[in-house]
């Protein structure tokens, strides 16, 4: 346990994204002054592309706070979920419907959210396209985690045209938007459930064989909260994140590779239009602890 701890700090102070699926004790008191905040990132993509990603981010608070801050993030969604109920993050970036489960069960205190909007996409191969939704009977349908907020709308949309999970096709959970491609490319599925942000992070090779087969509408994107015991900072919290929009100079290369463009504070309409789903993700959460 000593050798795994001594890792951590290396990496973090290197400021490495870590795999958190640990808790710390003591929790329930705000941090420090000068103890690192903890920002988790929700697992959209590789560690690597994280890493990449929430580097200058991580650079650009610290400055504006005046305090140190790791980034973390987990090994998969469910993980994530729990360490946030458990409150080992500070700081958390995660989808909407995670987000309202948060607050709605631990008090979490929404901040902001990317201006991007978040938009789930039906993805098929440019020289082999899906030409009706009948050709997926018999067939797989890749995508990410069936706990994201893509994988339910997509499968719901699927539904309400006659095709059911299991019955009709088979769902094919893939780690990453790349990997769901290359379920396309090497014929494995005729159709993947994705978003703009994760084609972004495609290799442009990959990107270019890909074509949208349906977008479905548009809601609210990946949403900044604050955990409770940081209610006292909140306003800076929120006036520090605020301000990325005319930090250009900093996150410029941020908002470019991830395409989120700036952010914006959050309304409530935009965590209760959520509600729909939270059911589904308490049953499905309770059936996996």
């Amino acid at each position: 346990m000593l050798d795994v701890m001594k890792r951590r700090r290396v990496l973090a102070g290197l400021g490495l994204l870590g795999l958190s699926s640990w808790s710390l004790s003591g929790r329930a008191s705000l941090p420090a002054v000068g103890r690192p905040l903890r920002l988790g990132v929700l697992p959209i993509t590789s560690t690597r592309i994280l890493l990449g990603n929430y580097a200058p981010v991580r650079a650009y608070l610290q400055n504006a706070l005046g305090q140190p801050l790791e980034l973390f993030a987990a090994a998969d969604f469910r993980t994530f979920v729990l360490n946030t109920e458990r409150g080992e993050y500070d700081l958390i970036v995660t989808a909407v419907h995670f987000a309202r489960l948060a607050q709605l069960e631990s008090g979490w205190l929404p901040l902001v959210r990317y201006t991007a909007l978040h938009q789930t996409l039906l993805v098929t191969l440019r020289d082999r396209p899906l030409a009706r939704l009948e050709e997926l009977r018999g067939r797989v349908v890749a995508g990410p985690d069936p706990l994201t907020l893509v994988s339910m709308e997509g499968r719901d949309w699927l539904q309400a045209r006659g095709l059911r999970e299991d019955a009709d096709y088979t769902y094919l959970a893939t780690p990453t938007t790349p990997s769901a491609a290359h379920a396309l490319i090497n014929g494995q599925s005729p159709l993947f459930l994705g978003t703009p942000q994760g084609l972004l992070n495609t290799p442009r090779d990959v990107r270019d064989q890909l074509a949208v087969f349906t977008a479905l509408p548009e809601r609210a994107n990946l949403t900044w909260l604050a955990h409770p015991r940081l209610a006292a900072q909140q306003a800076q919290l929120k006036a520090a994140l605020l301000g990325m929009n005319g930090a250009s100079a900093e996150l410029g290369s941020f908002f470019e590779a991830t395409g989120y463009q700036g952010v914006r504070e959050v309304q409530g309409a935009e965590l209760t239009g959520a509600d729909k789903y939270l059911p589904r993700l308490r049953a499905a959460l309770r059936a996996t602890r």
